[in-house]
């Protein structure tokens, strides 16, 4: 029977007895670690449908002031009209503005639709004064009357309402908890002295968030590009798998250990002991823990640990190593060619798997 390569790397001493060396690393073994690492890279580009020479962009100033404008525009007609608004038309417009909206929400995503589509054309024009303003070239330009610019624009719109209204019921939660307590203080009614720092309140917290979400929307464009998917079905199932994520959390933490390893999979640190830095190539070796692979998954076409990758993304929604790139535990895909190498050498070894 052959020896194991373990067995087959010793020497002799002075005294003729063998001595225990490292094994060192063999070339089909590095080889075929190299092999399975460009094969699950290949495999994602492979999924990818354009270059990235060939991505459109959107106008992030452009973006940016969207939000911002959103936000404003909720909190100016949510829930009710501010007093300020008719007055601001009859002076500005010279028409009357209704005091009460039906549906304030719908008013602003309709109004914002049109209104995004608009700019979004004179942008493209180069009309005044996004002349004045650096942007993306017009070959790299998101085209805004094609299929992902009006998707673009109406998702743009809908976060920007749903966060509006959230904003605005923190606001009004704030407002009467704000106007309880000085009215107390003070034994007087503050009511608009509360509804306008809380209106303050919303429009600063609009130009914190705009920037952040107008980013968010780009890279959520760049990656459907990427996968060749519709942006609205991109987004939903990041949202969607961002929230299971949470309540999967707070289920571990309800539940104790057991929904943790049902629900979260593999959780516990587990490494391999005999392991030397001479024994297995760097493809085997996880980026985030530095250790030798036990589970390994590939994400995005890299190879990682899992309970250290899933706990990562969990973490951060983005991945270990690529920059501005969107992730979630659902794209953690098991890397079994990999394990099946790792098993193999920890067998020929003599490698013990440990649990810490």
């Amino acid at each position: 029977l052959a020896q194991p390569a373990w067995r087959k790397r010793g020497r002799m001493g002075d005294d003729g007895r063998a001595i225990a060396v490292a094994p060192m690393l063999d070339d089909h073994v590095q080889q075929e670690a190299s092999a399975l690492a460009l094969k699950h890279r290949h495999a994602f580009e492979r999924s990818r449908k354009p270059t990235p020479e060939a991505l459109k962009v959107p106008f992030e100033v452009l973006e940016t002031a969207y939000q911002s404008a959103s936000q404003i525009m909720m909190a100016l007609l949510v829930p009710r009209v501010h007093p300020w608004v008719p007055v601001m038309s009859r002076w500005l417009l010279r028409r009357e503005y209704p005091s009460v909206l039906v549906a304030p929400s719908l008013a602003v995503f309709i109004s914002g639709v049109y209104a995004k589509l608009t700019l979004d054309v004179s942008n493209l024009l180069r009309l005044p004064p996004f002349c004045w303003v650096p942007g993306p070239t017009l070959p790299n330009l998101l085209h805004p009357l094609s299929p992902r610019g009006l998707e673009l624009n109406v998702v743009g719109s809908i976060v920007g309402v749903c966060i509006g209204r959230g904003v605005v019921a923190i606001r009004q939660g704030l407002c009467f908890s704000l106007g309880s307590s000085l009215a107390s203080l003070l034994g007087g009614e503050c009511g608009c002295m509360c509804h306008l720092a809380a209106v303050v309140l919303h429009i600063a917290a609009s130009f914190k968030l705009s920037p952040m979400i107008a980013a968010e929307m780009s890279l959520a464009l760049r990656e459907a590009q990427f996968q060749g998917r519709l942006l609205m079905p991109l987004v939903i199932s990041r949202l969607l798998g961002t929230c299971m994520t949470k309540v999967l959390e707070l289920a571990s933490c309800s539940w104790g250990r057991a929904a943790e390893e049902l629900c979260l999979g593999r959780t516990e640190a587990l490494w391999w002991d005999g392991v030397t830095d001479d024994d297995v190539p760097r493809e085997l070796i996880c980026p985030i823990t530095g250790s030798l692979f036990v589970h390994p998954v590939a994400l995005h076409g890299m190879l990682f640990e899992e309970a250290a990758a899933r706990k990562w993304v969990q973490a951060t929604g983005r991945h270990p190593v690529l920059q501005n790139e969107w992730c979630h535990t659902g794209e953690l895909l098991r890397a079994v060619d990999v394990e099946a190498l790792i098993r193999r050498l920890a067998v020929e070894r003599r490698w013990v798997l440990r649990r810490s």
